[in-house]
């Protein structure tokens, strides 16, 4: 099972994956508040699907914009801490 991270056009969708399947998502605008509330909806999405981060192997994150934009740097920040932490759980 994998989250992916998508940032196009200023919306963020968190989508949660299984064997190429889009189980469930969450979308909302990105309101320059990304850093506070990626990881709430991320662990919204795993708790309405009885799902904990120890079920996610990877977290993917695609975005319309370079990696200079402070949303992509957060959602990519996210992601490689979410990681490290499923792996070091």
């Amino acid at each position: 099972m994998e989250i992916t991270i998508n940032i196009k056009n200023g919306q963020v969708k968190i989508s949660l994956v299984d064997a190429a399947r889009v189980v469930d998502e969450i979308v909302f605008q990105e309101a320059h508040n990304l850093s506070s509330v990626l990881l709430l909806q991320i662990d919204e999405l795993l708790k309405r699907n009885k799902k904990e981060a120890k079920d996610i192997q990877n977290v993917f994150v695609n975005s319309d914009r370079s990696d200079s934009f402070t949303s992509t740097r957060i959602a990519k920040s996210v992601s490689s801490a979410f990681e490290w932490g499923i792996k070091n759980i």
